[in-house]
C-alpha cells in the first residue's frame, strides 16, 4: 500500500468516525428536543383546559367564549383526546370521540393508581404512540383525574426521515470525503514526489547536484536539506576515492616499468627454450595485464571526474564499425568463432570517433572472449526512427539474471567459475556505459546463461 493509500485510509476512517459520531449525536439531541416539545405541548394544553373546565352535578363541560378564534382553536387542540374520570370512584365522566377508538379506558384500579401518582404516561397504541398527561381537578367538593393526550407520531415521523436521511447521507459523504482525501494527500505529496523525481536523477556521475529547497521552512524542506548534506559528504568521498586510485594507478606505472626491465634483462641472458624462461616470459604477460588494467582504471578515474573531453562531430557507425569487425577477424578466427557483419543503411551520430570506436572494440571483444570455440558473434548497425542503433550479439556462456544490473559497475566480474578462462579486470563495460551516457544514448541487455548475450546501443542520429 502506497503512502498515498495510507494517508487516505486514515483520513477516511477518521472522517467516518467523527461523521458517526456526529451524527449519533445529532440524532440523539434531535429526538430530546422533539421529545421536550411535545412534552412541553401537552403540559401547556392540559394546563390551559384547566381553566376551561366547569363541573355541576358530576357533569362536565368548556366554558369558552365561541367568538374568540385562539381560544375556539385551543379548545380544539386540547378537547381533540381527553377524558375526565371521577377520582373517588373511577367511573368515566366524559371523552372525546377521537380518543375512544384508542382503547385508552381505564378500570377503576388504575384510575385511582393515576389518582395517586399523576404524571406523564407514553402508551403505544394501534394507531401510534401517544404521551398522556394525568392532573387532579377539584371542583364543588369532587376530585377529577383530568388526562389529556397528544400524538407522538410526528416525532416518531420525523425521527425515522432524520434517520433514513443519515443512511443516504453518510454513505456518500464517506465516499466523497475517501476522493478528496485522496486528492488532497495528492495534493500535499506533490512536493515529495518533486523530491524523489529529482533524487533518481543524482547518480555517481553527477553528484554536485542537489535537491532544491522550496524555503517553506517545513518538514520537506528539513529533509531536502539533510539528503544535500548527505550528498555533499558522499561527492567529497567519491572525489577523494579516485583521487587516490589515479594516484595509485600512478605511482604502480614506475615499479611495474622497472620490474619489467629486470625480467627483460633476464630474459636476454637465457636460453629461450630454458625452463626458468618460460617462467620470466609468463611473468611478463602479467605485468602487461597489470600496466592495461592500470591504463583502463586511469582512464575511467579521468572520465568519471570530467577531465576528458568528448568531441562532437559527424560520425559514420557503419564504417567505424565494419573497420573494427575486419581487425578482430583473425582474433575471432583463432577461436573458430564466426564473426559477421549486417549494415542496415547510413547511420550517422553526432559524437567522438575515438570513443566510439573504444564503445564497439570493449563490445565486440567481450563476445569473443566469452563465447566458446565453435560459436558466433554478430554485429549489426542500423538505423530505426531517430536513433542509430549497434547491436552485438554472441551465442556465449551468457549473464545471470543476478548479475546482469551489476555488469556496468566497476571491477565487476559474474560467476568466476564461468568466466574463469576470460581475461580482464572488469572495468570494459563501465568504459562503455560512460561513453554511452555521454553520446546521450541508452544501452540495453538481453542474456540467458549458456544462451549467449545482446547488447543494444541507442544513439541519437546527427
Amino acid at each position: 500500500m502506497t503512502l498515498r493509500t495510507r494517508l487516505a485510509v486514515i483520513y477516511a476512517a477518521i472522517f467516518s468516525v467523527l461523521l458517526g459520531g456526529l451524527s449519533a449525536v445529532s440524532y440523539r439531541v434531535l429526538a430530546r428536543q422533539l421529545d421536550a416539545d411535545a412534552t412541553a405541548r401537552l403540559v401547556e394544553l392540559t394546563d390551559g383546559l384547566h381553566g376551561y373546565l366547569r363541573f355541576d352535578h358530576g357533569a362536565s363541560t368548556i366554558a369558552s367564549d365561541p367568538n374568540d378564534p385562539d381560544q375556539a382553536a385551543f379548545i380544539q387542540e386540547a378537547t381533540q383526546y381527553y377524558q375526565i374520570y371521577n377520582a373517588s370512584t373511577g367511573s368515566l365522566v366524559v371523552q372525546s370521540d377521537a380518543i375512544e377508538p384508542l382503547g385508552l379506558q381505564f378500570t377503576p384500579a388504575e384510575v385511582l393508581a393515576f389518582r395517586d401518582q399523576p404524571k406523564l404516561h407514553d402508551i403505544r397504541t394501534d394507531y401510534g404512540r401517544m404521551r398522556l398527561s394525568n392532573s387532579l381537578v377539584s371542583a364543588a367538593g369532587d376530585l377529577y383525574l383530568l388526562q389529556v393526550a397528544v400524538s407522538l407520531n410526528p416525532v416518531d415521523r420525523a425521527l425515522n426521515a432524520f434517520l433514513d436521511m443519515l443512511l443516504w447521507v453518510v454513505p456518500i459523504s464517506l465516499v466523497v470525503a475517501m476522493l478528496a482525501g485522496r486528492w488532497m494527500v495528492g495534493l500535499g505529496l506533490v512536493p515529495l514526489v518533486r523530491l524523489a523525481a529529482a533524487t533518481h536523477a543524482i547518480d555517481v556521475s553527477n553528484l554536485q547536484q542537489r535537491l532544491p529547497v522550496r524555503g517553506a521552512g517545513d518538514e520537506l524542506d528539513e529533509v531536502a536539506t539533510a539528503f544535500n548534506d548527505t550528498l555533499a559528504r558522499l561527492e567529497r568521498a567519491v572525489r577523494e576515492m579516485r583521487q587516490f586510485s589515479t594516484a595509485l594507478a600512478h605511482e604502480l606505472r614506475t615499479p611495474l616499468a622497472a620490474l619489467r626491465g629486470e625480467i627483460e634483462l633476464a630474459l636476454l641472458k637465457r636460453h629461450p627454450a630454458d625452463e626458468e624462461s618460460r617462467h620470466l616470459a609468463s611473468q611478463l604477460e602479467e605485468i602487461d595485464r597489470l600496466k592495461q588494467m592500470i591504463a583502463q582504471l586511469l582512464t575511467l578515474a579521468r572520465a568519471e571526474a570530467g577531465d576528458i573531453a568528448v568531441a562532437r562531430t559527424p560520425v559514420d557507425l557503419g564504417a567505424l564499425t565494419a573497420s573494427l569487425v575486419d581487425q578482430l577477424e583473425p582474433v575471432a578466427q583463432a577461436k573458430s568463432i564466426d564473426l559477421r557483419l549486417e549494415l542496415g543503411g547510413t547511420a550517422t551520430v553526432q559524437g567522438d570517433g575515438e570513443w566510439l570506436e573504444r564503445l564497439v572494440l570493449n563490445l565486440v571483444d567481450n563476445a569473443i572472449k566469452f563465447t566458446p570455440e565453435g560459436g558466433r558473434v554478430s554485429v549489426a548497425v542500423r538505423r530505426d526512427g531517430e536513433h542509430a542503433i549497434v547491436e552485438v550479439s554472441d551465442t556465449g556462456i551468457g549473464i545471470a539474471p543476478d548479475a546482469q544490473p551489476h555488469i556496468f559497475e566497476p571491477f565487476f566480474r559474474g560467476d568466476p567459475s564461468r568466466s574463469a578462462g576470460a581475461e580482464g579486470a572488469g572495468l570494459g563495460l563501465s568504459l562503455v556505459k560512460w561513453i554511452v551516457d555521454r553520446h546521450n544514448g541508452r544501452i540495453q541487455v538481453q542474456s540467458s546463461p549458456g544462451k549467449g548475450s545482446t547488447f543494444t546501443i541507442l544513439l541519437p542520429l546527427h
